[in-house]
């Protein structure tokens, strides 16, 4: 049986049409009253379903898979050494249908709302979300209509336009805190007046459709036997790392494990909300125009921040800021030492990681792990820029020396 409680007063919600909280607006989290005591996995249901028993109910009539989940978890050859860690792993979520996590939301999200009756998603995006859910919403049938940053990056936009969502760029939208809260409140609007669903990434927006980003940390958990010691993941809206932290929340309450990983979330300085208030002992994020260049961590208002910083404040976590420059040189470093092409702010991950090595973490007795978030092909400039100053010589074929 799944119920609903609120974050900020602790009110149950037993209407799951609530994604909110009826009595102050705070988030609300999915809590399952059932204990499951036989398997953590479904072995005959394949990808994030095959934790179903730990997800919203959706008929397997309702639900929509595309490859979603299983996700590898790629061990360090170079990097771990380099940094002197005990165990390093890369969990690549670019092996996801459309290059990023956010598909597992995306098929939790649209399942969700087919099951519900929904006639159309809505929602904002800065390009993976937007991508996910537009290719979801064409597999179920559903119409998808999307709000995305001025700047998009073009090839993110057109793996949107791809799978034929109705899109609208926004001036201001990723820079500027006011437009962002303004869009939120139109979508909210919109989608109470015409029955749908809102699919915007956050547990503030849609607690449901979040809840696909747990599974994260069962298959860490599978595919480890066991936990980490450390997780670093990347941080904008705080979706991701509210995600993994509920899933070992989860596994803990139920007696999987006996104890749950630190969570780093890692943000870029010039959007880095959450970590400086975080390292200022506040618990709300210190808003403010974004000026870093990372696409996909350029979120001014972070609508899962006072969620992350309250997970942070119970031990459970912590934060840290990087540079651009150093995010850049991070997904260098994976490409040319482990064979890795993920995407710039799947990156900060690694490069909140080589911060803390620098900023003298002892780190050859941990077993960590770094989520990266999303596929390098997601941003084609990127690519250009990376390779900008290699040639490839044209030979004629009496020139071959081999």
């Amino acid at each position: 049986m799944l119920h609903t409680v609120c974050i900020e007063c602790g009110l149950e919600h037993q209407d799951p049409t609530a994604y909110a909280c009826v009595a102050c607006s705070g988030i609300i989290l999915p809590v399952f009253r059932n204990k499951v005591d036989s398997s953590l996995q479904d072995r005959e249901q394949n990808g994030i379903w095959k934790y179903h028993r730990y997800l919203p109910p959706v008929s397997k009539h309702h639900r929509i898979y595309l490859g979603e989940g299983s996700t590898p978890l790629i061990p360090s050859v170079k990097l771990g050494k380099t940094l002197e860690i005990g165990e390093l792993y890369f969990k690549y979520e670019g092996g996801n249908p459309t290059g990023s996590y956010k598909d597992r939301i995306a098929a939790m999200g649209v399942s969700w709302a087919q099951a519900a009756g929904r006639t159309s998603c809505i929602g904002t995006t800065s390009g993976n979300a937007g991508a996910a859910v537009a290719a979801y919403a064409r597999r179920a049938e559903i119409p998808y209509h999307l709000y995305v940053l001025e700047h998009m990056a073009e090839a993110k936009l057109a793996q949107v336009l791809l799978h034929h969502a109705d899109v609208r760029k926004i001036k201001g939208f990723g820079t500027d805190p006011a437009v962002g809260e303004l869009i939120f409140e139109r979508i909210f609007a919109a989608a109470a007046k015409r029955n749908w669903e809102v699919m915007i990434t956050a547990y503030r927006y849609n607690p449901f459709a979040m809840e696909g980003v747990k599974t994260i940390a069962y298959e860490l958990f599978d595919q480890l036997q066991g936990v980490p010691s450390r997780i670093y993941s990347p941080a904008g809206g705080g979706g991701l790392y509210c995600g993994i932290w509920k899933g070992f929340h989860e596994l803990q309450s139920d007696g999987w494990v006996s104890a749950t990983p630190h969570l780093v979330a890692v943000q870029p300085e010039g959007c880095s909300n959450m970590a400086r208030a975080y390292l200022n002992g506040s618990e709300t994020p210190l808003y403010g125009p974004s000026t870093t260049s990372i696409s996909g961590l350029q979120v001014p208002n972070p609508p899962d921040g006072r969620l992350a910083l309250k997970i942070m404040k119970s031990g459970d976590g912590s934060a840290l800021t990087v540079s651009d420059a150093l995010i850049w040189e991070a997904q260098e470093m994976l490409a040319e030492q482990e064979g890795i092409f993920c995407e710039t702010a799947a990156a900060a991950s690694v490069a909140g990681l080589i911060q803390a090595h620098r900023d003298g973490s002892e780190l050859s007795g941990e077993r960590i792990v770094c989520i990266l978030s999303g596929s390098g092909f997601k941003d084609s400039g990127r690519l250009s820029e990376m390779t900008r100053y290699r040639t490839v010589p044209c030979l004629d074929v009496s020139e071959l020396d081999i």
